[in-house]
């Protein structure tokens, strides 16, 4: 049986650091599953920057498709498997989430139907479920990643309002099914489970 580490919080607030750490701490056999995809200079600067942090002894594995599929996951944690890690750091559930549901071109739309939205939140709920299962099955030590992005003000579009609550109702999936979890804040952490 897996063991579950949720780390959660607002961006730069410590949660990518702590989870390196604690990935080191708990082995030399580590896999790195990134999310994130080059789409500007932007982020191609974070993404360089996690990358030169990470030691060169982790190995990373990337989500390569455009459309995420939870069979790519599967595939992913087989390698993992396969090639005796101990340990997998997620970073971060965000982008994953925003990459599954920016297929239905939502920055466009000025005003959703109610029909879309539940189309996107039967999906993206079906994915995180089979994702689910897959990381309590793998017997591995997992580490995932979040930020808590319903702290602020509601945004002023339906692409932003529908990432939002779908990113709040992912995190709660995924601290039920953790079996510790850790909210992060100006670089401060507290243990909630």
């Amino acid at each position: 049986m897996s063991k579950i580490f949720f780390l959660i919080g607002g961006a730069r607030s410590g949660k990518s650091e702590y989870s390196e750490q604690l990935a080191t701490s708990i082995s030399g056999r580590v896999a790195y599953l990134a999310t994130a995809r080059i789409i500007d200079d932007e982020m191609k600067k974070r993404i360089d920057y996690h990358r030169k942090r990470r030691p060169e002894s982790w190995k990373t594995f990337e989500l390569e498709k455009d459309i995420i599929e939870i069979g790519e996951v599967r595939d992913i944690f087989s390698k993992i498997i396969s090639e005796n890690f101990e340990v997998v750091v997620i970073d971060c559930i965000t982008n994953l989430l925003f990459r599954l549901i920016y297929r239905y071109n939502l920055d466009n739309i000025e005003i959703i139907d109610n029909t879309l939205e539940k189309e996107i939140e039967r999906a993206s709920g079906s994915f995180f479920e089979k994702f689910l299962e897959i990381l309590k099955g793998c017997n591995l030590k997992i580490i995932i990643v979040s930020n808590e992005v319903g702290l602020g003000v509601v945004p002023p579009y339906p692409f932003g309002r529908i990432f939002r609550d779908l990113m709040g109702i992912v995190n709660k999936r995924i601290a039920a099914a953790s079996d510790e979890v850790y909210f992060f804040m100006a670089g401060l952490m507290q243990r909630m489970k």
